[in-house]
């Protein structure tokens, strides 16, 4: 093999300046070359995990891949349909991002607690034919930049970098069932009130309750607080009240 033209490119790469734009327009990326160019944009980052893949390789390696493409196509529907943008980012985890400009956190928050609910309930009997329905989300804000991988495709074929896309999957991989959805500390303090408390019956008396649980960890080795939460709020019908 001639490597010739490997050691040409790579050269090039190692001495050219890195240029980026900052856009929340995803489809800016179509745009840049597959050289050392990306977009970088302020956004709140959902790190879906699929968490159960490895037990489900054991049985058969189609059925691992039937049910990542049932999540895979389930969350690319959901982020078609809120306006955030879809992204297979490894074999168990996917990403749905979306633009501060464009929609502000208690949105995104509000989206991952109805594609809990979708997941967990709506889906349910679909995904429980094959595998335990076994899933965490992961939730941070910050500045993360995409850069294109083959420019023949589109701006689907995206590599995304930065602290908050790390942040928000170590905090998608310490949510445990029954808890589905859980957020940084930056993430919560920019909560809207609605997404803050629920009612619950308690002794058949309506009260308002938290429907967040604080958990602290170690990130960096820097205690860090995240809040977890298994409220259901769907799609269709708005919030589903604890009893």
């Amino acid at each position: 093999m001639d490597t010739t033209l490997i050691s040409q490119k790579t050269n090039e790469l190692s001495d050219v300046d890195f240029v980026y734009s900052t856009t929340s327009d995803f489809s800016y990326i179509n745009t840049l070359d597959d050289g050392c160019s990306a977009i970088v944009l302020e956004a709140t980052v959902v790190y879906f995990e699929f968490k159960n893949i490895q037990s489900l390789l054991k049985t058969g390696k189609r059925l691992a891949a039937r049910v990542y493409k049932i999540y895979q196509h389930a969350l690319q529907d959901v982020c078609r349909n809120t306006g955030g943008y879809f992204n297979c980012y490894s074999p168990t985890s996917f990403l749905m991002i979306y633009p501060k400009e464009k929609y502000d956190i208690s949105y995104v928050v509000d989206v991952a607690i109805k594609t809990a609910d979708l997941i967990s309930v709506g889906l349910r009997d679909c995904i429980e034919k094959h595998t335990h329905n076994n899933f965490s989300m992961g939730i941070d804000f910050g500045n993360v930049l995409g850069t294109k991988t083959c420019c023949e495709n589109k701006y689907t074929q995206t590599v995304w970098f930065g602290h908050a896309i790390e942040k928000a999957a170590v905090i998608s991989g310490l949510c445990q069932r029954p808890f589905f959805v859980g957020v940084s500390g930056t993430v919560f303090h920019h909560l809207n009130e609605d997404l803050l408390k629920t009612t619950k019956r308690i002794l058949g008396i309506k009260k308002s309750v938290d429907i967040w649980t604080r958990v602290s960890y170690q990130l960096d080795n820097v205690k860090h607080h995240l809040y977890q939460t298994n409220f259901h709020r769907s799609f269709e019908g708005g919030e589903i009240e604890e009893k």
